[in-house]
C-alpha cells in the first residue's frame, strides 16, 4: 500500500489574498486536523477564509 500525503488545509486573506497553510494539531481521536493562522503573515488581517469557502465568500465591499 503505497502511503499518500495528507491534504493540508489553506486558508486565504480576505485583504490581500495571501493564502496561507492551516497549522497542523491533533484531535482527541489521534487524526490530524488544521487551524487558520491567527492572522495574516503579509497584511497581519485577522479575516481568513477557508479555500474551499472563497469562491462563495463575499467581503462587506
Amino acid at each position: 500500500m503505497s502511503h499518500s500525503p495528507e491534504d493540508v488545509a489553506r486558508y486565504v486573506c480576505n485583504d490581500c489574498q495571501l493564502i496561507h497553510a492551516g497549522t497542523p494539531r491533533r484531535t482527541a481521536t489521534g487524526k490530524r486536523s488544521f487551524d487558520p493562522p491567527e492572522d495574516c503573515g503579509g497584511c497581519g488581517s485577522d479575516d481568513l477564509i477557508a479555500i474551499q469557502n472563497w469562491v462563495h465568500h463575499q467581503s462587506g465591499d
